[in-house]
């Protein structure tokens, strides 16, 4: 049998009859109401459950006979495998797609913003991110993120910006988090990171210089003691 071509494609009446491809069984073009146009249909036999069905494909011409073509090839080679091809396109609409770090943040900061009043901390807790965090895991999905790749991210600023690291880290929490309560990761990596990480040391608190001890008479009369109160301020 010929292969279908576009020249007889395009002449399929309301009336006619469906159009096999003729280079693979099951796929043939049913005519529509509209003269050169048809939908493309691929019937088979499940392996699964042993019964007839039919699986569109598209319409043409929009669908071409080599796309459709194509399409039939791959659900010959599943049939071949044991496997149900319409099974395997719903099991797949049904699969839930894992957003990637960077999508779930901007999701995680849209979703917050409008409660938060300081314009400026609205810009600052994505810029943050897309600073600090998006480099190392802005393209990871959620589920692949683990407590290593968190503290890969916070390293570098984890003990010269002590400060900014903990706003990245809080920040990457929120997300995970997110992620956690959403269903897309099973536990937050941000919990268990500080295990991963040398201790920060704390800044050392400054302190005012001395005051050289003979002016201390001087500062206890006016300063201790307030000109309007007669008890100390101290």
């Amino acid at each position: 049998m010929a292969v279908l071509t576009d020249t007889k494609a395009r002449h399929i009446k309301p009336d006619d009859k469906p159009l096999p491809h003729g280079g693979i069984t099951g796929l043939t073009l049913h005519p529509s109401s509209v003269k050169g146009r048809g939908k493309w249909v691929f019937r088979y036999v499940s392996p699964v459950t042993q019964k007839r069905r039919n699986a569109g494909l598209g319409t043409y011409p929009e669908v071409s006979i080599a796309e459709a073509a194509r399409t039939a090839r791959i659900m010959r080679e599943q049939l071949a495998a044991g496997d149900d091809p319409l099974e395997i396109k719903k099991a797949e609409s049904e699969k839930v797609v894992i957003p990637t770090f960077a999508d779930a943040a901007r999701r995680v900061h849209a979703e917050l913003s409008p409660g938060w009043e300081n314009p400026k901390h609205v810009r600052q807790w994505l810029s943050t991110l897309e600073n600090y965090a998006f480099p190392q895991l802005g393209a990871k999905t959620l589920d692949s993120i683990t407590a290593a790749d968190v503290a890969e991210t916070l390293r570098p600023v984890w003990l010269t910006l002590s400060e900014t690291a903990s706003r990245v880290k809080q920040r990457i929490h929120v997300v995970m988090q997110w992620g956690w309560a959403h269903g897309f990761c099973v536990a937050n990596p941000v919990d268990v990171v500080d295990h991963l990480l040398p201790q920060q040391t704390r800044g050392r608190d400054e302190h005012q210089p001395a005051m050289p001890w003979r002016q201390l008479p001087l500062f206890v009369a006016t300063s201790v003691y307030s000109d309007e109160l007669s008890a100390p301020v101290i």
